[in-house]
Formats: C-alpha cells, structure tokens, sequence
C-alpha cells in the first residue's frame, strides 16, 4: 500500500470519527424500539467508542514514521 494511500485512509477516518456520535444516534433512533432518552444516550455511547477506535487508528497512520521531517 503506498504512502498516499495511507494518508487518504487516514483523513477518511479523521473526519468519520467527527461523525460517527451522529450516525451512531441516527441508527440507534431509527432501528431501537426502546424509550427516546435511552435511545440518543446509547447512541452517543456507541458513537464515542467507535470515535475513540477512530481516533487511534488515524493517529496511528498519522505517526506511522514518527514524529518531525523524514
């Protein structure tokens, strides 16, 4: 896999990880048949642990060759 590759997966995953709280509570409205408040707080649970995982996998590529100049 090339490095430009690498980086485009990255910046994919950087900006999913913004959005995965509001797709997580979307999906959890929209196929949950339980009572709304617990709805949106499982949504927003599911979404900050799938952000987290984001988060360290584009770090991950991200510092792949460490830090500073190559």
């Amino acid at each position: 896999m090339s490095e430009d590759s690498k980086d485009i997966i990255g910046q994919i995953l950087w900006f999913l990880m913004f959005l995965s709280p509001l797709i997580c509570t979307f999906l959890c409205w929209k196929f949950l048949e339980i009572k709304k408040l617990f709805r949106i707080i499982l949504g927003l649970i599911l979404g900050v642990i799938i952000s987290f995982i984001l988060y360290s996998i584009s770090l991950a590529i991200i510092f792949r060759d460490g830090m500073g100049p190559t």
